[in-house]
């Protein structure tokens, strides 16, 4: 039976709609569609997008907000030993606490608040034999007993503490209570605003904050009970809980027979080489502290892991890169570590353990999807954010001080450097992947010849495509295929097709050795005009972008179509050859 070309490499859906017209008519697949550059902050690009974003913040900084506050922001590349972006701001004497630091560093402490969140989970994660699949009651039984403590014994007054996972526990869905120590009624009587009068004997008398005691765990157990879950386990809501993590703390404690505090300085911060992150509030002189600011000494007791640290910009570019380097976790369970567990009411943020991944497709100028995988912090006076950009191995960390501030004046310079920054990095990932890549490879014994180019959007451009004398873009409708369902439109001719990397997209990320990189092409699903009239008829967005279910379909004698690999010339990753793994040829490189 007579069907065209896309048939088989489009995994057959029908799925449709709304492609960008930067994209023409392409669908790349998520994640790096080039090498990512390895030398970023040499490029020119890179550097005229660096001054540009530090000059927004200098003006920013003049701003009734920032002008009062100390911040500090990095961005590092784990390809370099030194940030390719640095910037801070110390605010007037008059804004600064002289117990603290009087001139603001990439050494400088600050509250990392609810970022702490990521040494839990991955302290859980290095720890053989544990499973995030466990329920928590395998290592904190005594959790079973709280529900005594419930109104009812109901699903809606009790926890079935059996079906909390600690996968549940790091990526928010859980569906337990959000806190224990923030009860207001520590600090305030609020009878004045509809609540009821005060009880004296219902008080916990402990918090942390404000100058109080911490609660202990002792307190916890007592009380938490008392707390009604919010949702199911597992429910489609997630619900943001800082006791998961201190649950999460107590799991460590459990299996390593050691105070999670000592644990986080052994086995995370020393081999990091984080000298200046603190799971107590260190010597104030290290610090930024607001004028007589309260929340630098506020303590969580128990709830420490989920929100207590304090840390530095060169701390954490150093622990971000430590991660993207492969040196708590192997280089598959790092890959498993940033994927989205669960989906949000936002339709740009997933959640994952503990990740807020925010989705962006309007920074690049093919104006395709990048995920952010970013984990964020905040306790009053001190805000934070680290940051992963795995597309092209991307470190950045954000600090932030002061009376009069609020979390998204982390987000919005955040958001600010993604939209001047990234495009740079994406040009430099260009310029390298063209001198490495870009060219024409022949095999003349088989009168076979490829063409490969870089334009403005994203993979490498196939121009020419030749194969035993045969054009494989003017031919390809012509293939007869085994009679298959549900067939997408056919290709236009002559078809247009782009290679994207995929085993190893970075060095950092592929166990793959030695000097070859192997590739996948895309055929184009048609001009930016016929994509759009396919989708029009679907409510969902994007959904002819199926390249996640149409790569490896076409094979011949058990080889892929669509499978390119690249032999590298020593250390210098320039392709010197190409096999075409379908069409069992290997063409050279022609020299410049």
């Amino acid at each position: 039976m007579h069907r065209n070309f896309q048939l088989g490499i489009l995994a057959l859906s029908t799925h449709a709609v709304t492609v960008s017209a930067a994209r023409d008519g392409h669908c790349p697949p998520l994640g790096a569609v080039l090498p990512v550059p390895t030398k970023p902050s040499a490029d020119p690009a890179v550097q005229s997008a660096v001054s540009a974003f530090k000059a927004i913040m200098d003006e920013l900084a003049q701003s009734a907000v920032l002008n009062t506050s100390a911040m500090a922001i990095g961005v590092k590349s784990i390809h370099e030993e030194t940030p390719l972006l640095e910037w801070t701001f110390t605010p007037p004497e008059e804004y600064r606490d002289p117990r603290g630091v009087q001139q603001v560093d990439f050494d400088t402490v600050f509250r990392i608040a609810s970022l702490s969140k990521v040494f839990p989970v991955l302290g859980v994660l290095l720890q053989n034999g544990v499973s995030i699949e466990d329920p928590v009651t395998k290592y904190v039984p005594e959790l079973r007993a709280l529900n005594e403590q419930a109104r009812a014994q109901t699903p809606i007054w009790t926890t079935d503490w059996d079906s909390v996972t600690i996968g549940s526990l790091m990526s928010h869905t859980a569906g337990i209570a959000v806190d224990m120590p923030t009860d207001i009624a520590e600090h305030a009587d609020l009878s004045d605003y509809g609540f009821p009068p005060l009880n004296e004997s219902r008080l916990m008398n402990c918090s942390g904050l404000l100058n109080t005691p911490e609660c202990d765990r002792q307190v916890f157990f007592a009380r938490f009970g008392e707390r009604a879950p919010v949702e199911l386990p597992f429910s489609a809501n997630p619900v943001y809980s800082n006791i998961a993590f201190a649950l999460l703390g107590f799991v460590v404690e459990a299996v390593t027979n050691k105070p999670f505090s000592e644990y986080l300085h052994d086995e995370i911060f020393t081999p990091a080489g984080m000298t200046h992150s603190f799971a107590e509030k260190p010597d104030d002189s290290l610090g930024f502290i607001p004028p007589n600011d309260e929340w630098w000494n506020a303590t969580l007791g128990f709830g420490a892991p989920a929100g207590a640290y304090y840390s530095s910009i060169n701390d954490l570019l150093n622990f971000g890169t430590s991660i993207l380097q492969n040196k708590f976790l192997s280089q598959p369970k790092t890959r498993k570590w940033f994927k989205p567990s669960v989906s949000t009411s936002s339709s740009g943020t997933l959640i994952g353990q503990p990740w807020e991944i925010f989705r962006v497709k309007n920074v690049t100028s093919d104006r395709r999807l990048i995920e952010l995988y970013t984990k964020g912090g905040d306790i009053k006076t001190y805000h934070s954010l680290l940051a992963f950009i795995p597309d092209y191995d991307i470190v950045v960390a954000i600090l932030l001080g002061g009376a009069n501030t609020g979390a998204f004046d982390v987000l919005g310079p955040f958001s600010q450097m993604i939209k001047t920054l990234l495009p740079g990095i994406e040009a430099a990932g260009k310029t390298q992947a063209s001198s490495a890549y870009a060219g024409t490879y022949t095999e003349k014994e088989s009168n076979s010849t490829i063409t490969l180019a870089l334009d403005e959007s994203s993979g490498l451009d196939i121009t020419n495509w030749v194969v035993r004398g045969v054009d494989v873009r003017t031919t390809a409708q012509g293939l007869d295929l085994p009679p298959l369902p549900y067939p997408p439109p056919p290709l236009p001719e002559p078809a247009r097709f782009r290679l994207y990397p995929s085993i190893p997209s970075s060095p950092a990320q592929s166990d793959v050795k030695g000097n070859q990189t192997a590739w996948r092409a895309v055929p184009a699903l048609g001009t930016a005009e016929e994509v759009a009239g396919l989708e029009a008829g679907f409510v969902w967005e994007m959904a002819a972008c199926v390249t996640w279910a149409s790569l490896d379909r076409l094979t011949y004698m058990l080889q892929s179509w669509d499978h390119f690999v690249f032999g590298l010339e020593g250390d210098n990753g320039r392709a010197k050859e190409v096999e075409l793994a379908g069409y069992g040829v290997t063409l050279v490189r022609e020299d410049e």
